[in-house]
């Protein structure tokens, strides 16, 4: 397993920097990826644009700081806590009970998730679609075609009784009754 890992965290490691902003001289090609698909602006406009760019240029590079910084001292915090003073994590932990749970479950985030989400979603999707639509509609027809024929298929069944006889007399009734329709008509 630590194969496949390695070559996804190589993968993601190259694939950030496709998406590298201009500021740090790179093509950003994600930013500009769907611009062939969307009518320009106007010459005034992107004079505008451009304008509002170099002062949006400080601004993401204070944002890339903060969020480096911040991802920095998070390893560095965690590595404290966790690999030099393991103790410090069970302290906090019993010190903080309800954060301690909070954290553990993820923010019951996917208790949300499925009690918001999947489970509507579920409901509909037995309810309506499989009950509803599949079995009664859909299968309906389908059993219904089938019982449909069984009966004719028992009907006509009992018209067939195995002699002979019976079969010729009713293909000369058969032809008696086409050639009396023609010469009648």
């Amino acid at each position: 397993m630590a194969i496949p890992l390695i070559v996804l965290a190589l993968g993601s490691a190259v694939a950030g920097y496709v998406g590298l902003p201009e500021i740090l001289h790179g093509a950003n090609r994600f930013e500009h990826f769907l611009a062939p698909s969307f009518v320009g602006p106007s010459f005034s406009e992107a004079a505008a644009v451009a304008q509002g760019e170099a002062a949006n240029a400080s601004l993401e590079l204070m944002l890339m700081a903060v969020a480096s910084l911040l991802a920095v001292a998070g390893i560095f915090l965690a590595a404290r806590v966790y690999l030099k003073r393991p103790e410090t994590a069970e302290r906090l932990a019993g010190r903080f009970p309800g954060l301690y749970h909070f954290l553990l479950n993820k923010g019951y985030v996917d208790e949300l998730y499925d009690e918001a989400i999947v489970q509507p979603i579920k409901a509909l999707a037995e309810g309506a679609l499989w009950r509803g639509l599949d079995a009664t509609i859909i299968d309906g027809a389908v059993n219904g075609a089938g019982t449909i024929v069984a009966e004719t298929g028992a009907s006509v069944r009992r018209l067939q009784t195995g002699s002979m006889r019976a079969y010729a007399v009713s293909v000369l009734v058969g032809i008696v009754t086409i050639i009396g329709y023609y010469l009648w008509r």
